[in-house]
């Protein structure tokens, strides 16, 4: 007869290679989630900065526009607002009477930055 080998003869000979295997599962899928998290924090934060900017570029439109409206000089170009989420430069060019190009540079509270152009038409 042949002799058989202990570890393949005795089941519990396995057990440690089962539990390493689960064990090294488990740690792959736990790195993952965290991984997943970090990620899902990251997306959230720049979705937050993505508001504040949208909506600076709105206040800040609407200020110059609204200066506009009620005569007010502007001597100085360009023109800085300050607002709760950031600060606002607005760079503009008098295109005609009542349009104008509008250069948008907004630094937001937590420090993200953008820059855009756009057209305000005055009716």
């Amino acid at each position: 007869m042949k002799k058989q080998l202990s570890f393949t003869g005795n089941s519990r000979g396995f057990i440690l290679p089962y539990v390493l295997f689960i064990i090294a599962i488990a740690l792959i899928i736990i790195t993952a989630s965290i991984n997943m998290y970090q990620n899902e924090i990251q997306i959230t934060n720049n979705q937050i900065d993505q508001l504040k900017i949208e909506t600076l570029i709105q206040m800040a439109r609407t200020t110059f526009k609204e200066e506009l409206l009620l005569g007010k000089e502007m001597n100085s170009n360009p023109v800085y607002y300050q607002f709760p989420y950031g600060y606002v430069q607005v760079d503009y060019i008098e295109l005609d009477e009542k349009e104008y190009h509008l250069f948008f540079n907004i630094t937001t509270d937590s420090e993200a930055t953008f820059t855009i152009t756009n057209r305000l038409h005055l009716e």
